[in-house]
């Protein structure tokens, strides 16, 4: 029987800016933008969830919900990414069985590795959570069971720094009071139409399961006991994507693409340092009104370079965003990732024009990295420099989401 860990870092984004800036802790702090600031909370550490202020909430909500002490910062995106890899490298030291599934999550399947600590899952948990607190200074939720759902459920069901161990034949016995949206999938409009039928907990929808009136319930009945539910070791990301808030709501054409043009570089950038290369490329747009909207295409062939991604992401910006349409944020995302060199059906003078191209793009990260962003930019990007604060790492966008899904 198998035995597997989710590790789930404790207000993720929050808790890495507490670690290095430690007059923090403490204090009600949202990561995502200054006091006045437009966009989103990107993450509110556990402080600032006492006054009810919660991811995604508007900044200027957050705002009038915390006391003058509360502390606002926009954050360091670049470095939730070296604490995410840190953190994967430490539980690497536990199993080699690690599935990373978002930044700050990943599976762990321990059972070959249980008898290092004589059996006891709870004894290795306790391990990983010090280790990751001495090595990297953040607390960890972890949840055990013998299947992945049961597992996330846990680590999800005493934060922070929390730690439960779901035994096998015990499953049930733990979901069944629990309100049925603790199940991952079902969202808020599954979960309105399960109340509407008289489902409100777990146990409700397995005792619906049994009698033979749920689809949904049946297949929690067969992953909560780990039915077809595996550890993928090295399992790759299945999309990156950057998104920004601008300061004040624009139709600055100029600007707005610009600014999709600098996102996509960044996501390129991305998928150059793990050699991917992306299929799809979808494109956001957030109005003033907050009713958002969104386009996706398939690419001509898999690819890292900004050049042949922006061109698809341009033409899906003029299909949602109307000429002179204000908006407030916009995003790109790169999906379906393949690994680099691995793209077939290209033809081959494509495939050798695009090899080059990447390669003329690793030169130019290699030298933006030593030399700083600025050294050598491409001009389009260069008439966000009157409206973005610049360092050695690129533009610092307003309100800037990072996500790696």
């Amino acid at each position: 029987m198998r035995t597997i860990m989710l590790l789930d870092m404790d207000c993720f984004f929050a808790s890495v800016e507490m670690a290095l800036h430690p007059e923090l802790r403490g204090v009600p702090l949202c990561v995502g933008g200054l006091r006045g600031d437009r966009g989103i909370v990107a993450c509110p550490n556990y402080e600032a969830r006492k006054y009810g202020v919660r991811t995604a909430m508007p900044l200027r909500t957050a705002e009038r919900l915390l006391p003058p002490e509360a502390q606002f910062v926009r954050g360091h995106h670049r470095l939730y990414g070296e604490y995410s890899e840190r953190v994967m490298k430490t539980l690497e030291d536990f199993t080699p069985d690690v599935e990373q599934v978002s930044i700050d999550e990943a599976y762990m399947d321990v059972t070959g590795c249980l008898h290092f600590w004589g059996g006891d899952p709870v004894r290795m948990a306790m391990a990983a959570k010090e280790r990751v607190r001495s090595a990297c200074g953040l607390t960890v939720s972890i949840g055990v069971a013998r299947a992945r759902m049961c597992a996330k459920i846990a680590a999800g069901a005493h934060k922070p720094d929390g730690l439960v161990v779901v035994r096998p034949g015990e499953e049930e016995e733990f979901l069944t009071p629990l309100p049925v949206d603790v199940i991952p999938g079902i969202g808020p409009k599954t979960f309105e139409v399960m109340r509407a039928r008289g489902i409100a907990t777990v146990g409700d929808l397995l005792r619906e399961a049994r009698a033979g009136q749920s689809h949904i319930g049946q297949r929690v009945l067969e992953r909560m006991v780990g039915a077809g539910e595996e550890v993928h070791r090295d399992r790759r990301e299945q999309s990156m994507s950057r998104d920004t808030t601008f300061n004040e709501d624009t139709n600055d054409a100029g600007r707005i693409i610009a600014t999709l043009y600098y996102l996509t570089e960044r996501c390129c950038k991305a998928l150059r340092v793990d050699d991917l290369c992306a299929t799809t490329v979808t494109v956001k747009v957030r109005f003033t009104d907050f009713h958002t909207v969104q386009k996706q295409a398939t690419l001509d062939a898999p690819t890292a370079n900004e050049e042949d991604v922006f061109r698809t992401a341009r033409r899906l910006l003029g299909m949602v965003l109307p000429p002179g349409r204000m908006i407030r944020l916009v995003g790109v995302k790169v999906s379906h990732l393949v690994p680099a060199g691995g793209a077939i059906g290209e033809l081959e003078f494509g495939r050798r024009s695009s090899e080059r191209l990447q390669q003329l793009h690793r030169k130019l990260d290699a030298l933006q990295q030593k030399h700083g962003y600025q050294s050598i930019q491409w001009g389009i990007t260069y008439a966000l420099r009157d409206v973005c604060e610049a360092s050695d790492e690129g533009y610092r966008l307003h309100s800037p989401v990072y996500e790696l899904i």
